[in-house]
């Protein structure tokens, strides 16, 4: 079976993280996630990033960094982060905008988004690499 790959974005400006109000899949319906999708072809998860948050966010954004990788049981999510004032222009049914860092804790995030995005704050780590088998 060949494992798939996706990879997630979170786009910073000041106090802000740009974030995706999800429809589908289900699971993630009415929540918010970073901008990102599946690895496509021969892509690096790079690339995909690049892609996916220009398809998703309208905005050309080059300079992503990974910092983790979370090896699930169907394949691996990279996580990107990078920083910047870009003008988000949805364009797909889910709205992308951006949410204050403060409402962290209150905004109806992706579970794992109130541990994620700390780490891609975090100058201290380079990368991470969590196992969830």
């Amino acid at each position: 079976m060949e494992m798939k790959r996706w990879v997630v974005g979170f786009l910073f400006n000041g106090g802000q993280v740009a974030l995706v109000a999800k429809t589908h899949p289900e699971w993630q319906a009415g929540k918010l996630n970073g901008v990102g999708g599946k690895v496509e072809g021969d892509e690096t998860p790079l690339d995909a990033m690049r892609r996916e948050f220009m398809e998703e966010a309208g905005a050309p954004v080059e300079d992503w960094r990974e910092f983790a990788v979370l090896n699930v049981e169907a394949g691996a999510i990279h996580f990107f982060c990078s920083h910047g004032a870009c003008e988000l222009k949805s364009l797909t049914e889910e709205i992308v905008g951006w949410h204050p860092l403060s409402d962290l804790g209150t905004l109806p995030v992706i579970p794992n988004l109130r541990w994620l995005i700390p780490l891609a704050l975090d100058a201290e780590k380079r990368h991470a690499v969590v196992e969830c088998r």
